[in-house]
């Protein structure tokens, strides 16, 4: 009953599944760059539906495309804050645009992850990367999305620290007071400036981003074994944990060992919900994904019960019953078959050539 119930959404799906994942693709990096855009405030509101909605179609058949337009349109606010920033970010897109345009949804995933810290999602970044992309891109993905939501915020004037990070969201109007009017080699210090403190907080931000990578490795490898695919999800749930895990014990555990990188007010005012409540996010969305995904990749349901079904009598057509002990095909399909005994080598007789066979041609090797 389920499987005729969702056979025309799943052959549906089947049959665009490529065009259905590049759309949803398109319309999540849309979405980021409209969002991004429009907190910003330089373009107008119908500029920035516009310029939306151009990427979005642009994604579906051109990731390049989208790409290059996100980035020339980004490029613009960025230059009115401060010049030495819009050409660092230009030249960050030119050397990533390859691998980034191809990914286009890892892409989208690494630059949402601050919007995702607001509200304590940003767990599901490393570990929907590892699920989706699988391990090594899991390891990327987790490290790509820490440092880039460390380095928004150490824009922002903020602490780097995941502990402020969490529920919290950079703002543009912080980023563009703190680099407004800075030179070069300003520009540099104030990107610098919050990670380098001492070298204790430099251990401290190196090790989060370790964290992550390890977290979307973690799950990412495992994944993709056979034991986790035919347990599923209970299985999932397991890997999903253990990643969770990673990142808790990154979050919670490092403060108290480098406890000379973490302010005393940061450790006082952090919440301590707020990671469990990451972790059981994480293992029910991860769980939830995986399962959907793996359930869209199988075969589409047949249309119609295969089982076979007696005839029923066609009047003069119909067949003569079988007499009795003689078995039907139906029977012979439906029933167990029993095994066949197959003789062992040394039961079988020795073969020996013919004696009187004039056509058999005798070779002697020396």
């Amino acid at each position: 009953m389920i499987a005729h119930t969702f056979r025309g959404p799943h052959s549906l799906y089947r049959r665009y599944q490529a065009q259905l994942e590049s759309t949803t693709t398109a319309v999540g990096f849309a979405l980021l760059v409209t969002l991004a855009l429009k907190s910003m405030g330089v373009y107008p509101e119908n500029w920035v539906v516009v310029i939306g909605v151009a990427v979005g179609v642009l994604g579906v058949r051109w990731p390049l495309l989208a790409y290059s337009a996100a980035a020339a349109a980004l490029c613009y606010p960025l230059y009115t804050i401060n010049l030495y920033l819009a050409v660092l970010f230009i030249a960050g897109a030119a050397l990533g645009h390859r691998i980034m345009a191809h990914y286009l949804g890892a892409t989208a995933l690494v630059l949402a992850t601050p919007l995702l810290a607001e509200y304590h999602l940003h767990w599901l970044a490393p570990i929907l990367g590892g699920l989706w992309w699988g391990g090594l891109a899991g390891a990327w993905i987790g490290a790509l999305a820490a440092i880039w939501s460390k380095l928004l915020a150490g824009m922002a004037g903020m602490d780097p620290d995941w502990l402020v990070l969490a529920g919290h969201t950079p703002t543009v109007e912080a980023i563009a007071g703190r680099f407004q009017g800075a030179n070069s080699l300003d520009t540099l210090l104030l990107l610098v400036e919050p990670f380098a403190v001492t070298s204790n907080v430099i251990l401290y931000n190196l090790l989060q981003v370790v964290g992550w990578t390890v977290a979307g490795s973690f799950v990412g490898t495992l994944a993709a074994r056979k034991w986790v695919k035919y347990r599923a999800p209970w299985s999932i749930m397991v890997v999903t944990a253990g990643g969770g895990l990673i990142l808790l014990l990154t979050h919670i555990g490092l403060p108290y060992w480098l406890s000379d990188a973490v302010s005393p007010a940061v450790v006082a005012a952090a919440d301590p919900v707020a990671p469990l409540f990451s972790l059981m996010v994480v293992i029910v969305v991860g769980s939830i994904v995986y399962s959907l995904r793996e359930s869209l990749d199988l075969p589409v349901a047949p249309p119609r019960n295969l089982r076979r079904t007696p005839r029923r009598g066609l009047g003069m057509f119909s067949r003569s019953p079988k007499p009795a002990g003689q078995s039907t095909v139906a029977s012979q399909v439906d029933g167990l078959r029993q095994p066949v005994p197959v003789p062992h080598q040394s039961e079988l007789p020795e073969w020996e050539p013919p004696q009187n066979d004039s056509g058999l041609i005798m070779l002697e090797i020396d």
